[in-house]
């Protein structure tokens, strides 16, 4: 099955995707025009946040279900379906249920390096490795545009490509120059929204 995406009308990206075994789930966190010192926190609790609404979702499902075959009269292990444990009841989460992977990407629309904190860790003033051991690290999945290669922006084959190209030579009018030469076509072809993000640079 071809990956379908979906883009919302927020400055946030958005993608729900599978590949027929799988399905996976992509969120960006606002897009940023200024370096955010608390990234990975924001970042973290976003991706918590995703968590607990998949279980809270679970559990819903699962309440409706078993309200309907009360109503209905039906044993819960008949007909595929199962009595809950105890513990199953108390988090409203089946042993065999299984949580979609939510992955927040933090894009960053300025010109600069990022210079803030791409982990929890970064984040903290603790260098004892039994306290680090104890504790779970969280990393910022980061796009900026000054940080990466010419070769890893032509990867992106939305009009992405062309704004995170703008954005990392808009100092430099020499190699923008070179650029918007280089790709005349594609910068002429660019869609209204990714031109409104280009003017705004």
């Amino acid at each position: 099955m071809v990956p379908v995406q979906k883009f919302s009308e927020v400055q946030k990206l958005y993608a729900a995707m599978t590949d027929g075994k799988m399905e996976y789930v992509l969120y960006g966190a606002e897009n940023q025009a200024e370096i955010h010192y608390a990234m990975p926190v924001k970042n973290n609790l976003y991706d918590a946040l995703e968590y607990a609404g998949q279980v809270e979702e679970a559990a819903k499902s699962h309440r409706k279900e078993m309200k309907r075959k009360k109503e209905e009269g039906e044993a819960f292990a008949e007909e595929g379906g199962k009595t809950p444990s105890a513990g199953e009841f108390l988090s409203g989460f089946w042993v065999e249920d299984r949580l979609i992977p939510s992955i927040t990407v933090t894009v960053f629309f300025g010109s600069e390096e990022w210079d803030g904190p791409l982990s929890l860790f970064e984040m903290m003033d603790v260098s004892d490795p039994d306290v680090l051991a104890c504790m779970d690290n969280y990393h910022v999945r980061l796009i900026a545009p000054a940080q990466m290669a010419d070769e890893e922006i032509m990867k992106f084959q939305s009009s992405m490509r062309e704004v995170m190209l703008f954005i990392k030579y808009s100092k430099d009018k020499e190699n923008l120059s070179r650029v918007l030469a280089a790709n005349e076509r594609r910068f002429r072809e660019v869609e209204r929204r990714a031109a409104d993000v280009i003017e705004a640079t």
